[in-house]
């Protein structure tokens, strides 16, 4: 039986090459991250048994987010992630998938963090593939995804998540039901804007801000999404 992390190279090497054929270049791998030893200077990690966990994770969360920042050819798997960060993209992202991983229906929100255990699976697929800037351009993103569809589907498959953040305002919520629309028709949670949901398929959409969204404070970015989580869980639709 094939690893993850091979039916995502498999993946990608069909990707990397429809990328070539359309006169795209830059291609950045990502999915399901790497929580090995660090090494160059602490700014990769090797594999490690990130796999072994997330086949044992109850909740497997997959963050989508819009694109990676400058980092064209790179691989976000192999990155330094988990370790402690400043940086608020990343401290959010911790923060996030930690409080999604533990908190119940009716449990106190954990404290945000800096820092990510490694027992937890960390999971990013960006929407764009091509690297882009500080500012996301919709436009070049939704054209990335009506290209690239069916490869995108494909790599959320090959995770099968129950929970899956989409990061960046409405957005890429709306990218991610269309991606899923031949096989599910997503129920928006009643009192929230947050919550999409498929009592069938077992899987829940979070519609959220991006990590560096300005304009609010991270704890109300953090707590909101929490908040909206907890309120689903009370429903009971499906074990989570």
């Amino acid at each position: 039986m094939k690893t993850i992390e091979e039916k995502e190279n498999e993946l990608f090497t069909l990707w990397e090459s429809e990328f070539e054929k359309n006169g795209d270049s830059g291609f950045c791998r990502d999915g399901l991250i790497f929580n090995g030893a660090l090494y160059n200077e602490d700014q990769n990690r090797h594999s490690g048994n990130q796999e072994e966990i997330w086949s044992k994770a109850k909740r497997k969360i997959v963050f989508f987010m819009k694109e990676a920042n400058d980092n064209e050819g790179e691989d976000y798997r192999e990155w330094w992630l988990y370790a402690r960060t400043g940086k608020m993209f990343f401290r959010m992202i911790y923060s996030w998938l930690n409080g999604l991983t533990i908190v119940g229906p009716d449990s106190r929100i954990p404290s945000m963090i800096a820092e990510l255990d490694k027992s937890i699976p960390l999971c990013i697929v960006n929407a764009k593939k091509k690297s882009g800037g500080s500012f996301a351009n919709y436009n070049e993103i939704y054209d990335h995804v009506n290209r690239y569809k069916d490869f995108l589907r494909q790599q959320l498959d090959i995770y099968s998540p129950n929970i899956i953040v989409c990061g960046g305002s409405r957005k890429m919520a709306d990218i991610a039901k269309a991606l899923y629309g031949d096989v599910i028709d997503f129920v928006k949670m009643e009192g929230s804007n947050w919550i999409w949901y498929s009592v069938e398929k077992k899987l829940i959409l979070i519609d959220s801000y991006h990590p560096s969204a300005p304009g609010i404070t991270n704890e109300e970015k953090y707590d909101t999404l929490i908040e909206h989580f907890q309120k689903f869980l009370r429903l009971n639709k499906f074990d989570l």
